[in-house]
């Protein structure tokens, strides 16, 4: 395990983990004081970075020290879900050790894999099913294994594994640990993917009840978040934003800050602007004082018509799902229901404003961000300062929750500007003004959504359509213009080309939750959809927004979803039926079912009609009333 005062000299260095075991042959050893520069020869400010950390190859997820500590590496971070102690315990189950003997490292471009963005739930399937961190365990622990029937002289199948120890059956005599199979040496060796995973009926630590191992140090304020991180020599910098959507920079007076204390330097590129000082508030106080002169912008459209405007701007329009049938259905229904919903920008709010550290000193960078994916960072930072995408060392540290994207990659970007500007470690933490009218809003919709019912109240044809407003989003690892800084800096949002009409679907794709639930999403021969309708047509128009957008929680499901619940609730109560048995009727999937009646029984939901009448079997008066729902 790599000890404190040892990963500070790495840090401050630059020195990746892998640049280190290139020369000295190692794969994990323990330093004490000295410093790792020191001990290598390595002259301060020198950087290192690995251009691609193999996916492939086993040393690049796990490695066994000369203690038997074992230490992962994974690219999937922590954003407060508890991912970092599930994938502990994996490893800790993969590997038959205690789960207090392995160390995770988490997201750091120089000595991580990388595996793309931590959202979308995909952390789990990533690294819990048949590849990624868990397979590598797996070879690990199949490899630990031939080495020591090599070394006891026996077939591997007559050997078993207990923390850290691999011993034949029935003979514990004869044993071998992992320190003297590997310990401190490199496996040199491929990912296995066909390696076995251990049966869950031999699980004694993956299922079980483990506390989160993050929570000790974030009550203690022990842990560490991008907030809270000092590099010797570091500035910090505040920026200046436009003051109007669409105003450009005309000019900027650095004189207007020049003589105030502690200010170090203006960053001016293109319509970018920010102010470098010695101390956080001198920061502040120039970024107020600085005088510089804007275009006035392009202007918003009135709030009362923005829904309007919304429906009859030009649009990108995406045919989700269409059966053909929907309008014959609805002019023959026995009943059909309406209704439109409306939902507007809505930003993310994080508890902490965003925050990142860059260091753009010398001929490497190195950069602590709180970014969902340091990879892409890394290629975008790379193209806001004309750097090779090679010199630049992204390590995720944590930051405010979000969910969904923040400020976290744009902060990232005003850092290593001011930072490259001045040749010396910036800090930059937004001001909340920044960060709420500059960041990246979840989606405003508009969405109409009409139900064909037949007799009985079943729902026989689905119709939907929804006009939604975007303009960016997440960088990715070649849009900086997709987030603020990028834009103003001189780059360009992902391009937005209207296209109506809309191409028939070749494949049903629910990224966005445009579809609900109750649709059986069949394009050809296949469908995809969860639901039992199967008369449906699901149809989306994207127009440009004004504003920079991205997701909010999930892809738009915040939107779609509340549209697609509160609809059902309205049909259920035109059908008088009870809200959960009507959902029940619609959908298909045995899963989905079962989550539903699990979800109902354990809440001890009480059918009835909605909605529910009082005792006096009359509907409530006005004022506060209390009440259940399910969605």
């Amino acid at each position: 395990m790599i000890t404190a005062d040892a990963l500070t000299a790495l840090t401050a260095t630059g020195f990746s983990r892998r640049g280190f075991l290139k020369s000295s042959g190692a794969l994990v050893v323990t330093f004490g004081m000295a410093s790792v520069a020191e001990r290598l020869g390595v002259a301060p400010g020198t950087a290192f970075a690995q251009a691609v950390v193999p996916g492939d190859r086993l040393d690049s997820w796990i490695a066994v020290g000369v203690d038997g500590r074992i230490t992962a590496y994974t690219g999937k971070c922590e954003l407060g879900q508890g991912l970092y102690t599930a994938q502990t315990q994996l490893i800790a189950e993969e590997l038959c050790v205690p789960v207090a003997r392995v160390t995770l490292i988490q997201c750091d471009t120089s000595i991580t894999p990388d595996q793309g963005t931590t959202s979308g739930a995909q952390s789990h399937p990533t690294n819990f099913n048949q590849g990624a961190l868990a397979v590598a365990a797996a070879s690990a622990r199949e490899a630990l294994v031939r080495l020591a029937a090599q070394r006891l002289g026996t077939d591997a199948a007559q050997l078993t594994v207990a923390d850290g120890v691999v011993s034949v059956r029935g003979d514990s005599s004869r044993a071998v640990g992992y320190t003297e199979l590997v310990g401190g040496r490199r496996f040199e060796i491929a990912v296995d993917p066909n390696a076995k995973r251990k049966p869950s009926s031999e699980w004694t630590v993956l299922g079980k009840p483990v506390p989160r191992l993050d929570i000790p140090g974030l009550v203690t304020a022990q842990a560490e978040f991008v907030h809270t991180v000092r590099v010797p020599g570091m500035l910090h910098g505040r920026v200046v934003r436009p003051p109007a959507v669409g105003a450009t920079l005309i000019s900027v007076d650095e004189a207007s800050v020049s003589s105030m204390p502690g200010v170090v330097r203006v960053v001016v590129k293109n319509s970018f602007v920010g102010v470098v000082a010695e101390k956080p508030w001198q920061a502040v106080q120039a970024a107020e004082k600085l005088v510089a002169r804007w275009t006035p912008g392009t202007g918003l459209p009135s709030q009362r018509d923005a829904y309007e405007l919304l429906r009859k701007a030009p649009s990108r329009d995406t045919v989700v799902v269409d059966s053909g049938d929907v309008d014959a259905k609805l002019s023959g229904a026995a009943s059909v229901v309406r209704a439109t919903y409306y939902h507007p920008y809505q930003m993310h709010g994080s508890l902490g404003t965003s925050c990142a550290v860059v260091d753009a000193q010398g001929s490497g960078v190195t950069v602590w961000a709180s970014s969902q994916n340091v990879h892409a960072l890394r290629g975008t930072v790379a193209m806001v300062l004309g750097r090779n995408r090679d010199d630049v060392r992204v390590i995720f540290t944590r930051g405010s929750g979000c969910y969904g994207i923040n400020g976290a990659d744009t902060v990232a970007f005003d850092a290593a500007l001011m930072s490259a500007a001045v040749g010396r470690p910036v800090r930059v933490q937004l001001a909340r003004k920044d960060e709420m009218a500059w960041e990246n809003y979840g989606l405003p919709f508009v969405i109409e959504q009409r139900a064909a019912l037949d007799a009985a109240g079943t729902i026989v044809a689905y119709d939907y359509e929804g006009w939604s407003a975007a303009r960016g989003g997440r960088p990715g690892g070649n849009n900086p213009g997709n987030v603020v800084t990028g834009f103003v800096a001189g780059f360009q949002p992902a391009a937005f080309a209207p296209r109506t009409p809309a191409p028939a679907p070749t494949a049903f794709v629910a990224d966005n939750n445009t579809a609900p639930s109750y649709v059986t999403g069949r394009v050809g021969d296949k469908a995809g959809g969860v639901g039992l309708v199967a008369s449906e047509r699901v149809v989306s128009h994207r127009v440009l927004s004004p504003f920079f957008t991205g997701p909010l929680r999930a892809p738009e499901r915040l939107q779609n979803t509340y549209a697609h619940e509160c609809f059902m609730d309205e049909v259920a109560a035109h059908a008088k039926a009870d809200p959960v048995e009507y959902r029940l009727r619609h959908i298909r999937d045995p899963r989905l079912i079962e989550i539903v009646r699990t979800a109902a029984k354990t809440a001890g939901w009480q059918a009835r009609p909605s909605p529910r009448v009082n005792a006096a079997g009359t509907r409530q008066a006005a004022g506060t009333v209390s009440g259940r729902g399910f969605a």
